[in-house]
């Protein structure tokens, strides 16, 4: 039997690059009356990692970006839907390009799972959202568990003694006001001029200053009550949010890095 120029018989020939595959060849001889070819070919990794792999890790990562966005503003939901969009189409992506062997490949099913937690993630999202602009306060009970121990479980202090400061810090504000309206200084022309006699230069220019002061004062005294009027007021449900959107966060991150153990060894 004649083998193959610039290969030898019953032996591998050396790995070469075909497209996104590294392929190898043998020629050997089946008995006395039959000659084979066998061919062995291994994908590259670094095709997958490129088209399938990374645009996966990328979307995850922009979806946990997502859950860091404010909650007051309605971007986090548009870019949530569009990351769920994209995932739709990087699922479609990977069933038509990878290999299938009578099952979804695992990057498909992990692409399933990731889209199942995004979208349980954001119906928790717009709860809490619509949590954060409603009036009211908690019950004592609730307080305790949410804004103190909780806040405290997730890194972000208690926060039942800043709401406390914010109302402190206005109430001193309040008296700082009226202690400064009540501690104007008085006309004091009446206490430095004579008894009888026209008043002076100095008596006139104290009056004239005094009489300046007090009108500033007064304009103080304004832009502070319109500022304490139009201080946007904390209350105990947009503490909450804060609670519950570093929570979610939180457990999204961990079901992320659970789910691609539990996908692998559900595929075995």
């Amino acid at each position: 039997m004649e083998c193959r120029e610039g290969s030898s018989c019953d032996v591998w020939s050396p790995p070469q690059q075909e497209g996104e595959w590294n392929r190898k060849d043998k020629v050997f001889a089946n008995g006395t009356k039959q000659a084979c070819f066998a061919v062995h070919l291994q994908r590259i990794p670094l095709f997958h990692i490129a088209t399938t792999v990374a645009p996966c890790v990328i979307l995850v990562v922009l979806m946990t970006i997502t859950f860091v966005m404010p909650l007051d503003k309605g971007d986090r939901i548009s870019f949530g839907v569009t990351i769920q969009l994209s995932m739709v189409v990087s699922l479609v992506f990977v069933t038509e390009v990878l290999p299938v062997k009578g099952a979804l490949p695992f990057f498909a099913t992990l692409i399933v799972v990731c889209m199942g937690m995004m979208g349980l993630f954001l119906f928790f999202t717009i709860y809490i959202i619509s949590l954060h602009d409603k009036e009211g306060s908690l019950s004592p009970m609730a307080k305790t568990v949410f804004l103190r121990y909780m806040a405290r479980f997730l890194l972000l202090g208690d926060l039942t003694e800043k709401e406390a400061a914010s109302d402190d810090g206005e109430a001193g504000l309040t008296e700082d006001v009226a202690v400064t309206d009540v501690e104007a200084p008085a006309d004091v022309s009446g206490i430095t001029r004579q008894p009888s006699g026209p008043p002076t230069r100095l008596e006139a220019a104290v009056e004239e200053q005094t009489s300046c002061l007090r009108h500033l004062i007064r304009i103080g005294k304004a832009q502070l009550e319109e500022l304490v009027k139009n201080e946007p007021e904390v209350s105990d449900y947009t503490l909450l949010t804060k609670v519950l959107d570093r929570l979610c966060l939180i457990l999204y991150v961990i079901s992320v890095a659970v789910a691609v153990p539990m996908t692998m060894s559900l595929g075995k």
